[in-house]
Order: structure tokens, then sequence, then C-alpha cells
């Protein structure tokens, strides 16, 4: 009998107790009830029918009495038997080799064994109940431990995998957590917990599970690799002479997979050169000795040539001496080779024709290769070249051209670019001497490409140079020809206007002498005498400029103030500008000296030349401006005036012999020589002439001449 039926039992005995002492009442109410009538039969009835119900109570209660005694006997040995249960489960749990706990519902620990003490790094002594939620990751208790506790207490038992665990001192861990609920009261249920740390386990599972995946990835690789490379494996038992072939290998010479792997096959597979040499490597091959390694030439199983290579070695097997090796198909990179190499030797051939040098500097392992032919034209000859280009070339380079080579280089470097350059050679014993020098960088790529190497050439170009110079002069040569033959045919031009101008009015005068009635008119000896003055003039010009030419005018440099200079040009014109109603405004002659390097008397037949041409080429009612100003150690004298001006192409052909800028027609007396002659002589003073016009509104004519130092501000407008 259980403990709760017992309990049945004690509770009916106390209600049998509580009907005696009820019926003994309802006894003493009917007695006095019946005494106070005087009935006393219905007394002695009242009495008897308590007798009955006292005897009846008193068995029952005899019954109960035994009853209660049995149970209560068996209650004791049941608690007898409990102990000594939970005695051995005590001794169970404590003994038992993995971490155990009980635990009650709420996440408790009510007891625990010692594994779990040092699973756990328990403290003996704490203050505090150990509460689960602390001893397990706390998304893990949320999402898994604390649902577990109620499937256990629904279904018995339950198990977790990998949860992860939190000891007291820090250490975290993955555990197997097992979980049993304990027979007892079902509204404070308690569960057995065991804990089996799984960390090394799991992380031996993850590491064989990482290993078979990098085996398969490096299988697949090899298979992959042995595909592009097509490469076939085979192994050959020297006693039992049978063969292996891999997949591989048939692909490689396309065997289908039913045709069987023999020595034969394989030997029927090779030319008969590769026939002998392959038997007689497998023949001669001994375990322990260096491995072979040749090519031969073999065809496929449908004769298309091939070029193999094949590699082996002897090992010792279970039974017996094996030769393991593989057949690789090179085909490809034979005839890469074979191509590789004729163009190898059509390159040397054309590099030795055309005299070219080959270099290649290699800047990640600092080498730098110079072939025989670049030895040659830098002059190392068999000396070691350093491991830097530039420092390798620069001694052989001129001194004015060595450091725009390494800029070159460097900017090739830098910008990851080709680059060419034409230098010369430090002077030798055979003259000036040039090296055409032209490169390429090679990248690597990346998110910052650089430049790993560069590779050029390099040739002579002496001969070149030459030509270009010998080209250059004839050029000139035939460029001064043609000059002087339109020269001399504008010379001629112009010459013969005056001489057909004297010519006619000579013929005249004969004319009318010889028929008696000569009269002279002062009108056409005018013109004569103009037409002479012209001559004379136009040949006193071209004498000037072929003096220039020939370096024969003679050109005095001496200290030279332009203010007196100015006035007495300006003076001279006078007459000419008040014709054409001009003022002239002279902004130089009271102001400072204006001191240059100069010839006074051809100084002032230039300034003379541009002051008669802003006359005779300005608008009636227009003005001269003369000024002049310091700047940049030269004296610049201006002419402007407010003339009709010059278009661009007037611009470009007005410094030439005999150009007028389009006034060839215009009636204004001219030869076209005036600045041509200017501007040659101011040159040959060591000076410059320039001109600026606006089509319609202005020209001005600025002379610069070297300046004698004063003491002032350069710059400043006069």
């Amino acid at each position: 009998m259980s403990e709760i039926q017992l309990r049945q039992r004690v509770r009916q005995r106390d209600r049998l107790v509580a009907q005696v002492a009820s019926n003994g009442a309802d006894l003493r109410s009917d007695l006095l009830d019946a005494l106070k009538r005087g009935d006393m039969g219905a007394a002695e009835a009242a009495l008897q029918r308590n007798d009955t119900k006292v005897r009846t109570l008193a068995e029952e209660l005899r019954i109960y009495q035994a009853e209660l005694h049995a149970q209560a006997d068996e209650l004791q040995q049941s608690r007898e038997r409990t102990e000594q249960a939970l005695s051995r489960f005590t001794t169970l749990f404590l003994g038992m080799p993995v971490a155990s706990m009980l635990v009650s519902f709420n996440g408790e620990v009510i007891e625990h064994n010692g594994q779990a003490e040092r699973l756990f790094a328990m403290q003996r002594q704490t203050m505090s109940a150990r509460l689960l939620f602390r001893m397990v990751d706390s998304q893990q208790y949320q999402q898994r431990v604390r649902p577990a506790f109620h499937q256990a207490r629904a279904l018995g038992s339950i198990t977790l995998d990998e949860v992860g665990f939190v000891a007291e001192d820090g250490r975290r861990f993955i555990g197997e957590m097992h979980l049993s609920t304990l027979p007892g009261d079902d509204e404070t249920p308690q569960f057995a917990m065991a804990v089996i740390d799984r960390t090394e386990h799991i992380e031996d599972v993850r590491a064989l599970r990482e290993t078979t995946e990098a085996l398969r990835v490096r299988e697949a690789f090899l298979a992959d690799t042995a595909r592009l490379a097509r490469i076939g494996g085979w192994e050959y038992d020297i006693e039992c002479a049978t063969m292996r072939w891999s997949s591989h290998l048939r692909r490689v010479f396309e065997l289908s997979e039913h045709e069987p792997a023999t020595l034969e096959r394989t030997l029927q597979l090779c030319t008969p050169d590769g026939h002998a040499a392959l038997s007689g490597a497998l023949h001669a091959a001994k375990p322990g000795q260096a491995p072979f390694d040749f090519e031969l030439d073999m065809h496929d199983a449908h004769g298309r040539a091939l070029r193999v290579r094949v590699v082996g070695h002897a090992e010792l097997g279970d039974d017996g001496p094996v030769v393991i090796g593989m057949f690789q198909d090179i085909t490809a990179q034979a005839q890469a080779r074979r191509q590789i190499g004729e163009l190898t030797e059509r390159l040397s051939v054309a590099n030795d024709a055309g005299g070219i040098g080959v270099w290649d500097w290699d800047l990640q392992h600092g080498e730098l290769y110079l072939d025989g032919r670049m030895r040659e034209l830098t002059g190392f000859g068999d000396d070691v070249a350093p491991s830097d280009l530039c420092a390798a070339l620069a001694g052989c380079l001129h001194a004015e051209d060595a450091p725009v080579f390494v800029d070159a280089v460097h900017h090739a470097v830098e910008a990851c670019t080709a680059f060419g350059i034409e230098l010369r050679l430090a002077p030798g014993p055979g003259g000036e001497r040039w090296l055409h020098l032209a490169g390429r960088a090679h990248v690597e790529g990346g998110p910052a490409p650089r430049t790993v190497r560069l590779v050029g050439c390099a040739w002579d170009t002496t001969d070149e140079h030459q030509q270009a110079r010998l080209l250059a002069a004839k050029q000139a040569a035939e460029s001064a020809n043609r000059a002087k033959t339109v020269f001399l045919s504008r010379v001629s031009h112009e010459l013969r206007t005056p001489l057909n101008a004297i010519l006619g009015f000579s013929q005249l005068m004969r004319l009318e002498a010889e028929a008696g009635d000569l009269v002279v008119k002062p009108y056409r000896v005018a013109m004569v005498e103009d037409a002479a003055r012209h001559l004379l003039e136009l040949v006193n010009e071209l004498l000037n400029v072929s003096g220039i030419e020939s370096g024969q005018l003679a050109l005095k440099r001496v200290a030279l103030d332009l203010r007196p200079l100015v006035r007495d040009c300006l003076q001279m014109i006078a007459a000419q500008a008040a014709e054409m109603q001009l003022t002239m405004d002279d902004r130089c002659s009271d102001g400072p000296p204006l001191l240059v390097l100069a010839d006074p008397l051809r100084t002032k037949e230039v300034l003379l030349n541009l002051l008669s041409n802003a006359a005779k080429y300005n608008r009636t009612g227009g003005r001269i401006t003369v000024s002049a100003r310091h700047f940049a150690g030269s004296v610049e004298l201006t002419v402007a005036d407010t003339g009709r001006g010059l278009s661009e192409q007037q611009l470009a052909e007005l410094f030439q012999p005999f150009s007028r800028a389009g006034a060839e027609c215009s009636g204004i007396p001219g030869s076209g020589m005036g600045l041509y002659f200017s501007k040659r002589v101011v040159e040959a003073m060591g000076g410059r002439i320039e001109v600026e016009s606006v089509a319609g509104e202005r020209t001005a004519f600025t002379v610069a001449l070297d300046e004698v130092p004063l003491h002032g501000a350069p710059g400043e407008r006069l």
C-alpha cells in the first residue's frame, strides 16, 4: 500500500470516530426527550439502537485498526526500501563518470557530483543558489534548454546536442545534455541532468569535415589540373608484368573504358624510337634510383601524333617493386617551343642585320640583362653590368643627355608606359654618336598596378642624324637658291620700272631732237630725275642688304641716346605729315635719357623708315605716336599710327624683300625693301623688331635695343 492510500485509510478512521461521537450526542438527545415524556420504552429502544450502532462502529474500528497496523508495517518496509534505493542512487549519482546534477523545474541546481564540480569549475562554498541559466549560453538557454524541461516533463527524458556551456571560471565548451524527469510530486518536479563535454569530439568532427572537404577540393583541383595539363597516371608491376591506367590517361590517348590496360598496348602507342626508350626505362627502373624524365613521340588511339613527357620512378609495393609514373601531352608546348625558337632565330637575324641591341631590366629582383650587341653599343664589352638600368647607361651617355634618359626611364616606371628617346653617347675618338633607346613597361595588375620589368632595345642612329643634317643643309641650300631666284626676279622687276621710265623719256627726247623740234619739257626731266633717284635708292638698299648678308656692312655699337634721334627724324617727315594733316605725338624727347648700344647712322635709317611708313600709310587727319620704355635690359621704342592696319596674311609677308603688304597698286611710292632692311639691321645690332596691327584701326612697330644701364625704374612707360 502506498503512502497515499494509507493516508486515505486514516481519514476514514477519523470519520468513524466522529460518527461515534455524533451517535452519542443523538442518544443523549433521544434519552432526554424520552425521560421528559416519561416514556421508558422509547428510552430503552434508543439505548438498544445506540448499542447496535456502537457495536457496528467498534467492529469497523477494529478492522480499520488492524488494516492501519498492517499498512504502517508495509509503509515502514517501503521507506526502508526507498532509503536503500536512494542510497544506491546517491552512490551511483556521485560516482557517475559524467557530470550529473539534480535540477529543479525552475533551473536551480539542487545537487551535483564531483564530475560536474570539476567540469563547471564549481566553488565549494557559495552563498547563492546555482542557476542553470548562468551555466548555459544565454541564447541557447532560452531557445533550447528551457523548452527541453517542458518536453522532458511530458516525455520523461530528452537529449540536446551541441549545447554551449559556461563554467564558473569563464571557460566555454560544447556539450551533450541528457535531461530525465524524476518520479515525485507533479507540482514541483525534479530532473536528473547529465552533461558530457563534447568539445574535443566536435572539434575533431569539424576538423574531419574540413579535412574531408579540403581533400575533396584538392582532388577536384588535381583532377582539373590533370585535365587541363593533359596528364594521365599509370602503374606497372614489374614482377607480374601488369599495368594500370588512370581515367585521365585514357582521355589523353582517347582510349575506351573497356580496353584493357597492358604494357603491350602502351608501347603500341609509341613510335619506334619511343618504344625503345619507354621499354628501356621501365626495365632499368630500380627502387631507390633517381626518377626518369624524358620526352618521346607517341600517338593516340586514332593515330593523331602527340609529343609526350614521361616521368616515373620505381618503389617497393606490397607485392613487390612497381613503377609509378605519368604521361603528359606536351604537343602544344612543343609546338610553341619550336615556334619560339624560330621567332628567336628570326629576331636574332633581324637584330644582327639592323644592329639592334636588346636589354631587359627586372625591377623585382634587381637584375639587368644586356645582349652582346647592346654591350657593344654601350661599350660594356664583357664587363658585368650594374643591376640598375639608369646606373648602367648613364655613364655611357653624353653628360647633357644622361639626366634626360634617367627622367624618361623613371616616368615610364611610374606611369607604367613605354618610352623612346634619341640620346648622344659620351664623346669618343670616333666623333659624335647617337643612340635610340626604346622600352616598354611590364605591369603587374591589381588595385595598384606597378611596373615589374622594363624591356627594350637600342640601335645606333649616328648615320641617320648625319643624313638628317645633310638633308637639312641640302634643303637650306635649295631654299636659299629659290629665294635668290625670287629675289633676282623681284630686283629685275623693280629695276626695270625706273629704267623703262628713263629709257622712255630719253627716247622721246632723242626722237624730238632728230625731228628738229626739241623743246626741253621740265616735267619730263623731273620724271627722269625721279626715276633715277628711285633707281639710286633701290640700288643703295640692295647694296646695304647685300652688305648685311655678306657681313661687310660696317656697324658700330656705341652708347646712343634715342631722344635727339627721334626729334630729328620727326622734323624730317614734318612736311610729309603736314600734307596728310597728321598729328605727331612725341612722348620720348622730354623724358629721361634712352641710352642704347647701337649704330647711330643705321638706327636713324631704321627710325626714319618706320616714321615715313607711318606717315605714308596713315589716314588723313590721323596720328603718329612715338613712345619708349625700359624692359628686361632693353629699351623698346614704338612707332604707332592710326592707319588702315594689316591683315594676318599681310603680317606674315611683311618683312620679305619687295613686299609692300598690298600697297603695290595704291599709288603710294615705295620699293618694299625698307622693312626688310630695317629688320636685318636691327637684328645685326643685337636687337629685335616686332609689329602689332589691327586691320582698319592701327599699326605699331616696336624696336628693342640693348640698354646702357642707368639708375631708374625699368619697365616705366616714357
